[in-house]
């Protein structure tokens, strides 16, 4: 439920030793808001001319003994088909292999859920929050088959939180999170379904922060995750199977404050995973502050285990025609080495970002397609991969009413078997109502250029995909009694994909919408 985040932080560079083996590349905290006062009300309806229909609905309340808010939503959009203008091309030692034409369907789908959660401040050093929800989807390929048999997918997740401070130096968080995600197949004539899917995920842990002499921080904490899945999709034969697995970590991080300019962070993070036995993480990093300029850089390797369905699958997707996806057994941890350097500025009107992060994975996971093109299957790359990431973005204010966004970001890998397009530019203006002139709307105009890439299925072989650019422009104005109105033009440019495949946008072409939002 978007509606229901308040912001999102991103924590760019490598974090595994305290976040854990999937944190490469770098952290997604989600914010969830929180109700502020005695009474909040919202309601917000969005028409999208591509038959897509968002509903969100939240009440809350905050009072002395802690607060409760309960957010929903419900989404619709009718399934379409995407028909090539032109055939993939694939070049093999210097000839071009045109496939036939063809068409993609676009699954719609029905999507609805709820979020209550709930804050007891027992006491004011001690609070305790609890936050479950439900969410449901079913999908609709709009073909013929769909008539009859469906997908259908529940999430339930439950999450309990204890935040204790010990004193004004100390505190003490103790949390648990369980999540769990059914796949069925419904039977649209019969109405009735089948368990075809089921990853349960449950998660306990504890941290325990403390601040020194208020130039050290330290972090100390460990936790358990257990993964279980169920699925027929680990043999040929279609028959149920169970795989599980469990983590156990514990993990400490060290800032020490040296001088008013300079930071220094160390960090280490043992795991011990029930398939792949114990493994040692680090990090040390510093940061230096000197006039507008801040200078980041560091070090930090890097676990991750094979997740139970890059191991055990075997299952046939029905996308473009069909193919095998396929687990390997034999997977190894992939572990790297990982160096980050970037640099802030910061001043009255502007802010520049520049960060550069250098990986060196052994035994990198990813996916392989095999020569006759119709099986992917899970593989350590051989060797070590070198891969680097480079991002530069910045924001300029020339006033309180104008903001212009802009970024470029770069990413190669030494494999070529890399499905990644390797430059990205995104750009944002923003112009926000004045007074004097209020009867003009907040105006948001955003896009997006992607290159294009180089897709290898063999060292000889590779398919040209080409670079392309969506945009969307977004009108808001408030009206009277809480009301704001939107508008605007998704893919103001009418870009639709000339070939269809699986590594191309599946955007239907320009899309009107408008939407009404109260809130109270």
């Amino acid at each position: 439920d978007l509606e229901n985040i308040e912001r999102i932080e991103i924590i760019k560079g490598a974090s595994s030793s305290l976040y854990g083996s999937n944190a490469l590349g770098g952290v997604i905290n989600i914010i969830t808001k929180d109700t502020k006062k005695p009474l909040e009300l919202s309601a917000n309806y969005l028409y999208n001319t591509n038959k897509d229909h968002k509903t969100n609905l939240s009440v809350g309340t905050k009072q002395k003994w802690g607060s409760f808010c309960l957010s929903s939503f419900y989404n619709f959009r009718e399934p379409y088909v995407l028909t090539d203008k032109e055939p993939l091309k694939t070049y093999k030692n210097g000839s071009v292999i045109l496939s036939e034409k063809g068409e993609l369907n676009v699954a719609g789908f029905t999507n609805y859920g709820a979020t209550p959660k709930l804050s007891f401040d027992i006491s004011p050093r001690w609070n305790l929050s609890l936050a479950p929800s439900y969410y449901f989807s079913e999908r609709n390929t709009g073909t013929e088959s769909s008539k009859k048999l469906r997908d259908r997918y529940y999430n339930y997740t439950g999450a309990l939180k204890s935040d204790y401070k010990i004193s004004d130096s100390k505190t003490l968080s103790l949390s648990a999170a369980y999540d769990r995600y059914d796949k069925y197949k419904y039977y649209v004539l019969l109405n009735e379904k089948e368990k075809s899917y089921e990853n349960s995920i449950l998660r306990v842990g504890g941290q325990y922060n403390q601040t020194l002499y208020e130039k050290h921080s330290l972090v100390a904490g460990a936790e358990v995750n257990s993964d279980e899945l169920l699925s027929f999709r680990f043999t040929n034969s279609g028959a149920e199977a169970k795989k599980n697995a469990q983590n156990y970590a514990a993990f400490t991080q060290q800032e020490w404050a040296l001088s008013d300019a300079f930071t220094l962070v160390t960090g280490i993070r043992m795991d011990y995973h029930s398939l792949f036995k114990e493994y040692m993480t680090y990090r040390l990093s510093g940061m230096f502050k000197v006039d507008a300029f801040t200078l980041r850089g560091g070090y930090s390797s890097g676990f991750r285990s094979p997740t139970l369905k890059e191991l055990y699958t075997n299952w046939f997707h029905p996308w473009g025609g069909g193919f095998q996806i396929m687990g390997n057994k034999n997977l190894k941890p992939e572990t790297s080495n990982n160096f980050t350097l970037s640099v802030d500025f910061n001043a009255k009107k502007w802010n520049i970002t520049t960060m550069t992060q250098y990986s060196k994975v052994k035994d990198k996971i990813n996916y392989r397609w095999t020569q006759t093109n119709d099986t992917i299957r899970y593989v350590n790359f051989a060797g070590s991969t070198d891969i680097i990431s480079s991002e530069i973005s910045g924001t300029y204010r020339p006033n309180q009413y104008f903001r212009l966004k802009g970024s470029y970001a770069y990413y190669i890998t030494s494999n070529s078997e890399s499905d990644t397009r390797p430059h990205t530019f995104t750009a944002k203006v923003e112009y926000v109502e004045q007074p004097d002139f209020k009867y003009l709307p907040n105006v948001i105009l955003s896009g997006k250029w992607v290159s294009g890439s180089d897709i290898y299925e063999a060292k000889d072989t590779f398919t040209h995909y080409a670079p392309y650019s969506i945009w969307r422009l977004q009108l808001s104005k408030k009206l009277p009694y809480h009301f704001v109105v939107n508008a605007g033009i998704d893919n103001l440019f009418d870009y639709v994909t000339p070939t269809t495949s699986f590594y191309s946008s599946i955007t239907p072409g320009r899309t009107y919408f408008v939407g009404l939002k109260w809130n109270l």
